[in-house]
């Protein structure tokens, strides 16, 4: 009967689609999570292409997870073969068809969110491609976030982006890829154009990520998974959790992971897409994800989860579900003629591959649209003389004396200075324009325009993006009104000399040139944008034969691909020196264009600066001032004088190492001095003489003087910048063969790298002569290909090499004694010949090869980090420390952090040391940690034993102190395992001493009171153990989280070194969960929950466990109770109420409420109490760098307060 049944429905559902060809307009089928197979075949893709029959009016979608579970391996991993069966068994729905695949990525495509996932995802893209089918499309490409439009029909629009782009928290394009939207705002505002630009239309939005879900991605939990919570795990693992069950469920679907709905991020990028689209009334939302078939509707739109491509899980109903099913299937939308819109969800048996329709509903009818909102803007046009005169910006005059301390008078008279200019006429200005399209932010505000023979041209304002006003480290850190004012720190017209110095010096540029905007209706929607606005147009493709340009990245990518292209890096090193005169720190790969010269054999690119905001950049005020000494050093500005040439350059320490790495100190000191040469002080002086002249009378002459000064001193700093550089340089090969060349030239070492055709290496690729007393690492990347490295050089300086063959089979013959590190997989067929000092490094995993062009980091130093508090048990302190942070080779997230930090109680003549240096993967993936700590003395206090130790009212506090001394100090191996899981093991040291004479007024001068032996507590003891532990923590900022868990627990076995004392034994463990419900965090809930325990049998007074003010107990004095075992939980509630817009200290201002409990336990005592605090108080963070608090918490014994400047919320000594 059922082999009935499949004949029938080949033959009749082929007649019922045919019976609607006149009517169905377009046919969308949506396949999400298809990244597996199922018994060796891929029923839901062989369902669609044998019984839908695709044909040229049918668009299928591949909605994400295209492979589970970590993208597409590299060609050598043992997956790589299965996962690319599973990629062509979905592309073939294809062959032979005229209907259009589109496969968009999902996050198992980016490596299910991991550090590699964008390499996954390039890899997933490069191999559609590869396939060249014209109908199937990977979008969006590279990584980008889109959003792509794909017209569906005449009547429809799909608008594709990637989700995990918004999600993703490791590296992804950004400011600097070849992205047509490089950050969130320009991609809600090309979304937003998209939008007006199809209202007539049907649009379907798709993406992996559903905006509504009933699965688990939207927090939907059932009886089972409460009881028997492994079962999410493996079907049949059934075993009873009652209670302990439901805290999984109920954590992740109040909180989420990032992948649910419910994660902060996540909900970011739902409500503000929905915010942009709620005025369309006509959008369908597609996604998968879920893997489940569901159809919800809410007030505004409809919403198709379609993600059970390879595999099902579960999915509940609601009073905004109409149909959900936990079956494997797709769904398909069917636009008719008259504009009607039906969707149907089929699911799929997997044995027959067949389909089976199990819901279909009419759900929009488009053909009647409701009218645009009418045009409001007045239709009567000021008239406009052809010139005008307008200030660039009136917002930044108007300063206080207090904000010009602050943030300094920098540039203000210069944006506030009326200038004559010419008025921009649209239709008129070289032959007239045509307005392409919008780009960057929502404040942003420019436009591509393209003139009557096809030329591109950039209009944009003058007035600056805040967002794009500083460095982006430091965005996020001041007050919005204090990022506006900022801009005051740019010349508006620094793009008008900085053109004039390049044409001087030879180096090719656009020619800007500054117009009045007028109230135009010319401008259409785009016209509330820019009338009235004084705006810089310049040209996009400056090259010198006017020919197209290229991106930074899309050079680099050419370079890498192939070896017969080079870039002319002394024309580079030209534009950088301009930079560095001009003090123009924001040169990052976007604000490059690359040009073309073709000599026949290969391709020399060459630079083209662009977008020169930043020259000229100044600021007189403290803020800059202090942020520029160590911080972000590179804002130092256009000074008399070149200030830390090396950190000047940081923004483009990416763009220098890659395309300046082929220039030797002599050639550079050439370059330098033709540079200089070619700006004599008449160029000078001519270039700055082109700014208005009303801005030229402000502050034209010191801009002069500075500028001299900066050329007579630019030979010395060029060659200390090259010195710096020159001490770690990467030398690439291509994805072709090379020969890579390494002898001596004298006592120099020459470094060639030569294009191989067989025996052929007449092309130079790359050519170099260094001193290793200069330069103590060179890192030689093969790439791809069968590539030769043959090295013979020898020095008696302390350079090394790190060779790192890359893709094939590669020859290595070494030599030399000069130290060589040699990297591949030992899975291919390579061939080493090993020199005297050659260590090799070969491995099974493909990352061994892998080449980053960003790995280069600065090393970090801060000092000092400063401490301040009181309490009513410590008094006054007062504390400082330094961090140093280094970076080097394949060292993630650092190679070594080291902090040291001092705090002393004045009134107790009391201070401490601290210090702990953490050093990564010193023995193979292991890293080591040290921990010391001397206190002198340690200011803690001591009631006893027991849970019910009550105070002595005769008595004061002071009576409780304690002033022993100690030093403890731990030597630990850390091994990281999964991310955020590190398990660490090591000996352990502890020294206690104490003298009677510091403890005569205290408890401790009576120690038979309280059941202590004063031959005992006056005894020198130390120990010696191990100490073991596991950390659990994704904290997501160290100073003020707002979300994450920090989870540490230690055991301890420590042996006596002296005769007073005894082992000690014990286990401790602490959690801190740290939950926030929205983006950015406006209310944060912090739960702590920990305990202890100690198994020996004797117990020191300065060993018991104890809760207090000190330890998870406010409202006690610190260390009031104290025991064998304790256990404690405390809430807290934070809110942030406003952020401060204080010139001296911007941040955010809050509220903190709490309430703690907890006790502990002695041998033999019976109790039952449990000792409640609870308390309140504001928090203050200043710049995102500093935490201000003070809390007041009550008990039933204390109303105690606290006051804290520094890195804690509840300073205690």
């Amino acid at each position: 009967m059922k082999y009935v049944l499949a004949l029938y429905m080949v033959f009749t559902g082929h007649v019922i689609f045919a019976q609607t060809d006149d009517t169905l307009s377009a046919r969308i089928i949506l396949i999400g999570d298809g990244g597996a197979l199922i018994n060796g075949k891929h029923p839901v893709a062989s369902a669609v292409k044998n019984y839908l029959l695709p044909d040229k009016k049918t668009t299928i979608v591949y909605l994400g997870d295209n492979l589970y579970r970590h993208g597409l391996p590299d060609e050598g991993n043992v997956n790589y073969v299965i996962s690319r069966t599973v990629l062509d068994s979905q592309m073939a729905v294809a062959a032979n068809t005229q209907a259009h695949v589109y496969m968009i990525p999902g996050n198992h495509d980016w490596s299910n969110g991991s550090s590699d996932g964008w390499e996954s995802l390039l890899r997933q893209e490069a191999y559609v491609n590869v396939m060249k089918e014209k109908n199937i499309e990977f979008i969006p490409s590279e990584g980008c976030p889109g959003p792509v439009e794909v017209p569906i029909g005449k009547d429809a629009v799909m608008i594709v982006f990637d989700s995990q782009w918004f999600l993703h928290p490791y590296e992804k394009p950004g400011i600097e890829w070849d992205c047509q939207c490089k950050t969130e705002s320009e991609f809600m505002l090309q979304l937003s154009e998209l939008l007006q630009k199809n209202h007539n239309k049907l649009v379907i939005i798709a993406s992996h990520h559903p905006f509504r879900s009933n699965g688990i991605h939207g927090g939907y939990y059932g009886f089972k998974q409460h009881l028997f919570p492994f079962t999410d795990l493996r079907k049949k693992l059934y075993i009873p959790l009652p209670i302990i069950g439901s805290i999984y469920p109920i954590s992740r679907s109040v909180f989420g992971s990032p992948q649910d709905i419910s994660y902060p991020a996540y909900t970011n990028m739902v409500t503000r897409i929905q915010a942009e689209s709620k005025l369309h009334p006509n959008v369908i939302f597609a996604a998968g994800h879920d893997h489940s078939l569901q159809l919800l509707q809410d007030s505004s739109h409809f919403y198709i989860v379609s993600g059970s491509g390879c595999q099902t899980t579960r999915v509940a109903s609601s009073k905004n579900s109409l149909f959900t099913q936990s079956a494997i299937g797709f769904s398909v939308l069917e636009v008719s003629e008259n504009k009607n819109v039906r969707v149907k969800f089929y699911s799929v048996n997997i044995d027959s591959a067949t389909p089976k329709e199990v819901y279909s509903k009419n759900i929009i009818d488009f053909s009647k649209l409701p009218p645009l909102a009418p045009d409001t803007a007045k239709l009567k046009i000021p008239a406009y003389k052809d010139y005008h005169v307008s200030a660039a910006s009136n917002q930044y005059k108007d300063a206080s004396a207090l904000k010009r301390l602050i943030l300094g008078n920098n540039y203000r008279k210069v944006w506030a200075e009326p200038v004559n200019l010419k008025v921009f006429r649209l239709h008129e200005e070289h032959g007239g324009f045509k307005i392409k399209s919008i780009g960057g932010g929502k404040q942003t505000k420019s436009l591509t325009l393209e003139d009557k023979n096809g030329k591109e041209w950039s209009l944009r304002t003058i007035d600056k993006d805040p967002e794009l006003a500083l460095p982006e480290n430091l965005r996020n850190t001041v007050a919005s009104e204090i990022v506006q004012d900022m801009i005051s720190a740019a010349h508006p017209y620094a793009p008008l000399p900085v053109a004039s110095l390049a044409t001087s010096a030879r180096i090719p540029h656009a020619d800007p040139e500054f117009f009045l905007v007028p109230d135009d209706l010319a401008f259409g929607t785009y016209r509330p944008l820019f009338a009235n606005k004084v705006c810089m147009l310049e040209e996009k493709d400056a090259s010198w034969d006017g020919t197209d340009t290229k991106s930074s990245i899309t050079v680099f990518n050419e370079l890498v691909e192939d070896n017969d292209k080079r870039v002319l890096q002394k024309e580079v090193l030209k534009a950088r020196l301009l930079d560095l005169l001009t003090a123009d720190w924001d040169r990052h790969m976007d604000q490059w264009k690359w040009g073309v010269k073709d000599t026949g054999r290969g391709k020399l690119y060459y630079p083209i600066p662009k977008d020169r905001d930043q020259a000229f950049f100044y600021s007189d005020g403290l803020l800059i001032a202090y942020v520029s000494r160590k911080r972000l050093p590179f804002l130092k500005g256009l000074k008399y004088k070149i200030p830390d040439v090396n950190h000047l350059s940081a923004v483009s320490k990416d763009f220098d190492r890659l395309f300046l790495n082929d220039i030797d100190r002599e050639e550079w000191d050439s370059v330098t001095t033709l540079f200089r040469q070619q700006l004599p002080d008449t160029a000078i002086m001519r270039a700055v003489k082109t700014m208005p002249p009303e801005i030229y009378a402000i502050n034209g002459q010191r801009t002069i003087d500075k500028l001299i000064s900066r050329r007579n001193e630019l030979g010395n700093q060029s060659l200390r910048y090259y010195d710096f550089l020159a001490k770690q340089v990467t030398v690439l090969g291509s994805n072709k063969t090379e020969y890579f060349k390494i002898f001596n030239e004298g006592k120099n070492i020459r470094v060639q790298v030569l294009a191989r055709e067989g025996k052929d290496t007449g092309f130079i690729m790359y050519d170099r002569l260094f001193d290793p007393k200069r330069t103590k690492e060179i890192r030689l990347y093969g790439l791809r290909g069968n590539d030769k490295f043959d090295i013979t050089a020898n020095t008696p300086q302390n350079t090394f090499f790190r060779i790192i063959g890359g893709k094939g089979d590669d020859t290595f013959h070494i030599n030399s004694n000069i130290n060589n590190y040699v990297y591949d997989l030992s899975s291919e067929k390579n061939f080493l010949e090993k020199g005297r000092n050659t260590k090799p490094r070969f491995s099974t995993n493909t990352k061994v090869n892998d080449y980053d062009f960003n790995e280069y980091q600065y090393n970090i130093f801060h000092f000092p980090r400063i401490n301040i508090g009181w309490n009513a048990d410590d008094g006054f302190m007062f504390g400082f420390g330094l961090w140093y942070r280094r970076y080097g080779w394949r060292k993630s997230p650092y190679s070594s952090e080291q902090r040291l930090s001092a705090l002393f109680a004045a009134a107790h003549r009391a201070y401490q040391f601290k210090y702990r240096g953490l050093f990564v993967d010193v023995f193979r993936k292991t890293d080591i940690v040290l921990n010391a700590e001397v206190m002198n003395p340690a200011l803690n206090n001591f009631f006893g034993f027991g849970n019910n130790t009550k105070l002595n009212g005769d008595t004061t506090i002071r009576f409780y102190r304690t002033r022993f001394k100690n030093v403890a100090a731990d030597f630990l191996f850390r091994k990281k395992i999964a991310g955020v899981l590190s398990v660490f093991a090591g000996p352990s040291f502890y020294h206690y001493w104490n003298k009677l004479k510091n403890n005569e007024d205290y408890i401790l001068g009576k120690p038979s009171l309280i059941g202590l032996d004063s031959s005992n507590i006056y005894s020198v003891k130390s120990y010696a153990g191990v100490k073991l532990g596991a950390l659990i923590n994704n904290l997501n900022n160290e100073l003020f989280p707002t979300r994450g868990i920090n989870w540490l627990t230690t055991f301890t076995q420590m042996q006596p070194l002296t005769k007073s004392s005894s082992p000690l034994t014990k286990l401790e463990s602490e959690m801190a969960v740290y939950a926030s419900m929205s983006f950015p965090a406006r209310w944060v809930t912090v739960l702590r929950v920990g305990g202890g325990h100690i198994y020996s049998d004797s117990l020191e007074y300065f060993q018991a466990m104890t809760l207090g003010a000190n330890n998870y107990l406010r409202g006690f004095r610190k260390n009031r109770f104290a025991g064998n075992s304790l256990a404690y939980a405390s809430l807290e509630f934070r809110i942030k109420l406003f952020e401060s817009k204080s010139y001296v200290f911007p941040g955010q201002v809050g509220l903190v409420a709490f309430n703690d409990v907890g006790r502990v336990w002695l041998k033999g005592e019976r109790s039952r109490l449990w000792h409640y605090a609870y308390g309140g108080g504001f928090y203050y963070v200043p710049y995102n760098m500093v935490l201000v608090s003070a809390t007041f918490a009550l008990s039933n014994e204390e109303r105690l307060v606290n006051f804290t400047l520094g890195t804690r919320l509840n300073l205690t000594f």
